[in-house]
């Protein structure tokens, strides 16, 4: 009866996700990304782990790649303006290395 269970609950734990795989739409995972990917840029250049430079590039690089692949203009609206006035970007110092 154990292994019944826990195979029954081994199926459901993986069929489950599956189906909710595709929770988000590409443009939200492509925000997402790119709001993650900033802050994880940001948080290696306060902790000095990269340069001014190397962190100025990724950061702009990152901002110019979600442009192109966020397809609502409503989603990249807010990102591009959160970018713009997030207080961790700010508090952090990485505001003055985006172009």
């Amino acid at each position: 009866m154990k292994f019944r269970i826990s195979l029954f609950a081994t199926i459901y734990g993986i069929i489950i996700p599956l189906n909710s795989a595709n929770a988000f739409s590409e443009a939200e995972y492509q925000y997402g990304f790119s709001w993650g990917s900033l802050n994880a840029i940001c948080a290696a250049y306060s902790l000095n782990a990269i340069s001014d430079k190397n962190a100025g590039m990724m950061m702009n690089s990152i901002i110019e790649m979600s442009n192109q692949d966020i397809k609502d203009s409503k989603l990249k609206n807010k990102f591009n303006n959160l970018v713009k006035t997030d207080n961790g970007l700010k508090e952090m110092g990485c505001s003055k290395l985006i172009k």
